[in-house]
This record gives C-alpha cells, sequence and structure tokens, in this order.
C-alpha cells in the first residue's frame, strides 16, 4: 500500500504482527488512541500497518512491555531515505529544500486557467488580474475572491463579469468580455472621388449626387458623387454621399527578386543567461558578461517541468541564448527567383478588394544581370469609390 502524503513527508514504520499476536497488536492501539493507515490482513493471517514515528516508538515499547512480538517490516518516507543516503550531504539536503518547498507551495496559487475568453488573449486577462493584485504565487488564505471579482471590474474596462474559483493550487478565472459599442456614423459632408483611373460599368447610389454615368471614362481623383445637391424645395444642401462604383480597371504589378542575396549562416548557440523562476520569485544563475558578438540574434524561452501538459512543479528556468551568425553572398538560380516573385506577386493580389472580379492576366519575366523582374498586367472590376470629407465655407 502507499503511505500517506503526511507519512512521506516525515516519516514512519511498516509494523507486523503474526496470527498469534495480532489480537493483542489491535487491542494495544485501541486501548491507547494510536492510529494507523494502509491496514492489510495477509494468507498468513498476520496484520500489518503503518504508522508515523511517534506512533510506532511508542507501540513498540508498549509491545515489549506487554510480551506481544511485533516487528519492523520497513522504515518509509523522507527520513529513513535521508537515513540511508546520510554519507551523501548534497542530496540530503536537496531532498529537504524540495520537500520544504512542495509543503509549503501548497498554499500558493501555482497556474490559472481563464476561460470564456474571446477577444481578450489568456496573457491581458492575467495582466488584468495582478493589476489588483492576483497571480501565480499569491497565498492562498490571503485570497478574498469576492473583493478580488469587484477589484477587476471596476478597475477593467474590458471584462464586464468574472469568477475567481481555486481548487487546490490552480485558479480558474471566468469572465464575460465588454463587446464595444457599434461606431457612431460619421456625420461630416463628404464627396465620394475615384482610386482609380477606369471606364464605369455599375453605379449603386446611396446619398448624394452621382456626377458619372455608366460607361464614362474617369481618372483617380475625380468626382463621382457630390456631397452638394441642389434641393428644388430648400435650395443648396450638404450631405455625406455615399455608394458602391464599379469600374474596368487596368493595372501593372511589379515584382523584382535581386540574384546576389545575403544569407545568415548560424553558429552553435551560447547561453547569455539563466534565470530560475518559483511562483514570482526570480534568481540569476548565470550571466555572461564581456564583450558580446554584435551580429547575433537573441532566442529566449522557458523550461517548466510538467506532467501530461500541466505543470506540476512551480520552478521553471528562463533561458536566454544568443546565436551569433555571419553572412555570405549566394546566388539565385532563376527558378528560384521565379518561384519568390510568384509568392510575392499572390501577396499583392489577395490586397484587392473581396468583391473585386479578374478579367485578364497576363504576366511578363525578364531576367537582369542582377535580378529577375516580373511584371503582371491585370485588367478587372472593382470598387473605386471612396469617401473623402471636405469643409463648409460660410
Amino acid at each position: 500500500m502507499r503511505a500517506g502524503p503526511f507519512l512521506l513527508l516525515f516519516g514512519g514504520c511498516r509494523l507486523v504482527a503474526d496470527a498469534q499476536n495480532r489480537t493483542a497488536f489491535l487491542n494495544l492501539c485501541l486501548i491507547h488512541s494510536i492510529s494507523y493507515r494502509d491496514f492489510v490482513w495477509d494468507a498468513q493471517g498476520c496484520i500489518h500497518a503503518s504508522f508515523s514515528l511517534l506512533a510506532s516508538k511508542k507501540l513498540l515499547r508498549l509491545a515489549r512491555e506487554n510480551g506481544i512480538t511485533v516487528c519492523v517490516e520497513r522504515s518509509i518516507g523522507l527520513p529513513a531515505f535521508l537515513f540511508r543516503h546520510r554519507r551523501r550531504a548534497g542530496l540530503a539536503i536537496g531532498m529537504l529544500l524540495i520537500a520544504a518547498m512542495l509543503f509549503f507551495s501548497e498554499k500558493f496559487i501555482w497556474d490559472i486557467e481563464i476561460l470564456g475568453n474571446e477577444s481578450m488573449t489568456y496573457h491581458e486577462v492575467v495582466k488584468e488580474l495582478r493589476q489588483v493584485g492576483f497571480g501565480v504565487g499569491s497565498y492562498i488564505p490571503d485570497v478574498r475572491t469576492l473583493e478580488l471579482e469587484n477589484r477587476v471590474l471596476i478597475a477593467s474596462d474590458r471584462i464586464s463579469w468574472l469568477s475567481i474559483r481555486i481548487d487546490g493550487t490552480v485558479a480558474t478565472v471566468q469572465i464575460l468580455e465588454n463587446h464595444a459599442p457599434p461606431k457612431e456614423e460619421p456625420t461630416r459632408p463628404a464627396n465620394v472621388i475615384a482610386t482609380a483611373d477606369g471606364q464605369i460599368e455599375v453605379v449603386q447610389l446611396y446619398r448624394g449626387d452621382c456626377v458619372v454615368h455608366v460607361g464614362q471614362a474617369v481618372r483617380a481623383g475625380d468626382l463621382l458623387i457630390s456631397g452638394l445637391y441642389d434641393s428644388p424645395t430648400s435650395g443648396y444642401r450638404y450631405t455625406r454621399a455615399a455608394g458602391k462604383v464599379l469600374a474596368r480597371t487596368e493595372r501593372t504589378l511589379t515584382v523584382e527578386i535581386p540574384l546576389q542575396y545575403e544569407q545568415k549562416i548560424y553558429e552553435k548557440p551560447k547561453y547569455s543567461e539563466i534565470l530560475l523562476n518559483f511562483f514570482d520569485f526570480s534568481l540569476k544563475i548565470f550571466k555572461k558578461g564581456g564583450k558580446e558578438n554584435a551580429s547575433c540574434d537573441i532566442m529566449k524561452k522557458e523550461i517548466a517541468w510538467e506532467l501530461f501538459g500541466v505543470r506540476f512543479v512551480p520552478i521553471w528556468l528562463s533561458v536566454e541564448q544568443r546565436v551569433p551568425y555571419r553572412t555570405e553572398m549566394r546566388t539565385r538560380s532563376a527558378e528560384e527567383a521565379t518561384l519568390l516573385a510568384y509568392r510575392s506577386l499572390e501577396l499583392q493580389m489577395q490586397s484587392f478588394a473581396e468583391d473585386s472580379q479578374l478579367l485578364q492576366k497576363q504576366i511578363v519575366t525578364t531576367i537582369r544581370e542582377d535580378a529577375l523582374v516580373l511584371e503582371c498586367h491585370l485588367i478587372c472590376i472593382e470598387d473605386i469609390a471612396q469617401q473623402t470629407e471636405f469643409e463648409i465655407v460660410e
């Protein structure tokens, strides 16, 4: 049977009494109120039970005084382990420190689980909690969940409701976010102008006075829908013109890929700083001084002890590495440059409006001594309307 946490930490003994002495053995425990655990009755009629160090010493003394045969089956727990390894002082001290740390860490928050967040990230919610004094490392007996919840709601503009529940050393925080109110529609007068050259195909007028017609050719910056119109009843009035103007446009996208380029050649990483973290406390255990190589990349990572994806010890290392590199000039082949050019062209075409319709695409590739140039001529139907506000001069 497995000993409990108390026996593992403070030590104890596993005692056994044979079939002839088992009744007297149990009577001694009952009369003197000696508690035990992990009681086992084996096939030979012997009984086995685990006792704390003090209880086992008392029971063995009483058994000798009453002529009852009781044997020590084995010693259990950390004290027995340290006694067996007493000549290895470093191991003993380390085990004591770890045991004490684990024993006392049960009174601190080890991990925080966030539920209900949509637009807010995990770290943004944790930051909101930290601002009111709650987070990993908080002393559990001092945590007042109702008070914390109220303080977060007062301090945060993004959280409308939250609940904090502590289960062991893990805090589960469930939140509801504040949803931003819809933006108010601008009211300042505006015209609609063309963003590109083209021939108008479709006009959808929402507000204002349309000054163009289907089939008309326009230039970028030309007025399409006016925010100033003449009312038969009240004279000239101003409005915020709006509408969709689809036009046939032509444009050329150019991508240039150099054939000569610099490539980083990385060398062996070097540790520059290592921090040992325990809850919110950090101890610098390694720091490399001196002049660092200017040509290097900095990589940071955390190393934690996890079991099945759950951090079971609130200790982790923060490691910073400097990765030196040198640069070498390399030459791309025409095939490699062409592949990169098409990838870049695809990214540029993704920036078009979703409702644009591609009618024709013609690509011309030219290889110069220093670069590959890709030119893509496009003919498409797209919305060229853009609102532009204007000032009213009295």
